[in-house]
């Protein structure tokens, strides 16, 4: 039989060891809690102390730009902005938001984003921003309703506004939202959720602008609702810019540029400011300060006249017969042709099997009987009558490289250095270049073409004005300025411009008294466009966009005012003044604009009578 065991002893036996147990667990609990308290409770209280207390940033306030004579061209205005912190869970913050949607309006795309952006962060303490630069009655709304509102916050903040609107707009430039690029460079921008320069000065001197932010320590309760301030260090606010520019000038030639397509730069020639920059059309840089729209956005970049660039220093043209000046500079100082000797123009010039027209040519009296030229012309009369066949023979003779080397010393084929973003080299093209890009030899036919300044030839109209100040002034190299001066604490004022002199300086009154000719005598191409006070000098240009095939010629040339906008020519002038004494030059571009006589020549004139009548 089967001999229980004595059940008094097991059960006691038992107690004993779940004692034992409950002992050691305790004893464990009471070492931690121990534990925790004498040896972690600094730790502890400091993570109690993030619950209750917030570091918020205090925006600086960013430096103004400023034109010559202290009119400001960008400034900082106040702006209210509604957040949300300390929450952390999704459901609660789209509630906090339909609330606020019933108050003020937030369309479906804005939520939207605004929970992309909760997700998404990093920190799960970082405040959201909701909508910026609330209207006066938004913001009374919502301070009614404030106190049913949890974790809402109302933030004086800072926009940037235009004062002069689409002015010099191009020369500023505007402020937008940071790229991811630009937020993982410099993690300060998300929390100070604000715009960063995006063109012109703006970007240019983003960080010298921008200042540096002040921070504020704040005791909070459990709705995140500020008790006392505990700390606070003052932001440091940007620098101010100045420019060279003269805002009334600028807005005086922006209403020549009218519906008109192209460029104007004015220069000083004796200093190399640079007092007017026009790209037309323009854009109003407060169009981004308020959260561009995408149709306004769309508006902008499909329209095919590109108001975005800046054509001054992005718009890459032939310079057309304004290079003629290069040219004939080039032959002199190479020796290829005396001050008083001529080249004969039969109205064209015969190479190979092709046929190179003079621009005045006629099919039955070459250019002769329309006032122009006579057959033998020495270089005065070629730069007063532009004359294409001079020039084709003169470029023959000189070769492309003496060309390249003359055009580069007169500042075409690389940037001005004028510290604006997006600027061309534009392009002064030789045999090397040729063969690396085109992967073919150069030919005679190209140095010719490139002699009227056609071809693979281009210049932006900032290197145009640069060229013709250097005329100008002697052969004295200018280096364009657009900053007359940097203002830091402290009054700190920078000469950005230098000044150096090009080896050569003969014959620029030979080539300064055929530019005379072409605006002041009755045989020159601007005539029309003369004037007393100034009296300035120039060269006209205009450059074909289309092949002229001999069938057309046969039968007679189209009109530039009856062919498509696309296909008529660009007008171009760049010119000086007063022509005994120069102040200032210019460059203007008119795309697909037509005659440089017609069109281009008269906006210089009253550009030059603007200026110094």
């Amino acid at each position: 039989m089967y001999k229980y065991p004595n059940i008094d002893k097991l059960l006691s036996r038992r107690a004993f060891l779940l004692s034992i147990g409950k002992g050691a667990l305790f004893s464990s609990i009471f070492l931690r809690l121990a534990y925790l308290q004498l040896y972690k409770s600094d730790q502890y209280k400091v993570l109690a102390e993030k619950n209750r207390i917030s570091l918020r940033l205090i925006p600086p306030l960013r430096g103004d730009i400023i034109d010559r004579n202290n009119k400001i061209l960008a400034l900082n205005k106040n702006s209210y902005n509604i957040l949300v912190e300390g929450v952390k869970n999704i459901n609660s913050f789209e509630n906090i938001i339909e609330q606020i949607s019933r108050i003020i309006y937030i369309n479906e795309a804005e939520k939207e984003k605004i929970y992309d952006t909760f997700l998404n962060r990093k920190k799960s303490d970082l405040p959201i921003f909701i909508k910026k630069n609330l209207k006066w009655n938004e913001l009374a709304s919502l301070n009614v309703n404030l106190i049913n509102l949890p974790n809402v916050f109302i933030e004086q903040g800072i926009k940037r506004e235009y004062p002069f609107n689409e002015l010099a707009a191009h020369v500023v430039g505007y402020m937008a939202t940071p790229k991811k690029s630009d937020i993982k460079e410099n993690p300060i921008l998300k929390m100070l959720d604000t715009n960063i320069g995006r063109s012109g000065i703006e970007e240019s001197f983003e960080k010298e602008l921008r200042g540096f932010p002040g921070t504020r320590h704040l005791e909070v309760n459990a709705s995140g609702r500020e008790i006392r301030e505990i700390s606070k260090e003052e932001s440091v606010r940007g620098i101010n810019v100045k420019l060279t520019i003269d805002i009334k000038l600028q807005k005086y030639v922006n209403s020549l540029l009218k519906d008109l397509n192209g460029s104007v730069v004015v220069i000083d020639v004796n200093n190399g400011d640079l007092l007017a920059i026009e790209s037309s059309p323009n854009f109003d840089p407060n169009l981004f300060t308020k959260s561009i729209s995408q149709k306004e956005w769309d508006k902008l970049i499909k329209n095919p006249m590109s108001p975005l660039v800046n054509k001054s220093i992005s718009g890459e043209y032939s310079p057309g017969s304004t290079f003629k000046l290069i040219v004939l500079y080039s032959a002199l100082i190479n020796k290829v042709i005396e001050p008083n000797g001529t080249i004969n123009c039969a109205s064209k010039v015969k190479y190979g099997d092709r046929n190179f027209y003079c621009w005045c040519h006629k099919k039955k009296t070459g250019c002769f009987a329309t006032r122009t030229h006579t057959r033998k012309v020495g270089p005065e009369l070629a730069i007063a009558q532009s004359c294409d066949s001079f020039f084709y023979e003169l470029a023959k003779r000189v070769g492309i490289e003496n060309i390249v080397e003359t055009a580069r010393n007169f500042g075409l084929g690389s940037k001005s250095g004028i510290n604006l973003k997006g600027e061309k080299d534009g392009l002064v093209p030789n045999k090397s270049w040729k063969r690396k890009h085109l992967k073919q030899s150069w030919k005679i036919g190209e140095t010719m073409i490139t002699g009227v300044g056609q071809g693979f030839l281009t210049a932006t109209p900032m290197q145009l004005a640069v060229m013709t100040a250097i005329f100008a002034n002697d052969g004295k190299k200018i280096f364009p300025s657009i900053f007359k001066d940097l203002n830091r604490p402290g009054g700190v004022e920078n000469e950005i411009f230098t000044r150096q002199t090009i080896n050569q300086k003969k014959f620029f009154s030979l080539i300064k008294s055929g530019m005379f000719s072409a605006v002041n005598k009755p045989f020159g191409t601007a005539f029309k466009s003369k004037i007393n006070n100034p009296i300035f000098a120039g060269k006209t240009g205009t450059v074909q966009v289309r092949n002229i095939t001999e069938k057309e010629r046969e039968i007679g040339i189209i009109a530039n005012k009856d062919l498509p906008l696309k296909r008529r020519d660009h007008a171009l002038f760049v010119g000086f003044a007063p022509y005994n004494n120069p102040k200032i030059a210019l460059s203007v571009v008119i795309e697909h604009g037509g005659s440089g006589s017609k069109v281009a020549a008269p906006i210089a004139k009253k550009i030059f009578r603007k200026i110094l009548s």
